[in-house]
């Protein structure tokens, strides 16, 4: 059995914390866009869950609140979202 290279591992960390870069920028913008548009697709909302790490579900859930507490008729699909999230 051979000893990892340590620019194998070096490497392999940094495209891994590369990828993490992307996903938290990429999941940072579709929460903005979300907060910020009145309707958001669900679509987009479908990508945030892709995206969505254990760590920012609060911060999705904040977001998802936020527009429910907003909106006089919140949409039903919106709050089942929440729910999910909370289980």
């Amino acid at each position: 059995m051979t000893q990892p290279d340590d620019d194998d591992v070096l490497g392999r960390r940094q495209e891994a914390m590369r990828q993490l870069t992307v996903r938290e920028r990429g999941l940072d913008m579709l929460l903005e866009k979300v907060d910020n548009d009145r309707y958001p697709s669900s679509a987009m909302l479908d990508d945030i869950e892709a995206l969505l790490t254990p760590w920012r579900r609060e911060d999705y859930a904040e977001v998802l609140m936020n527009k429910i507490r907003r909106d006089r008729f919140p949409s039903r699909a919106m709050i089942q979202r929440v729910v999910r999230l909370s289980g």
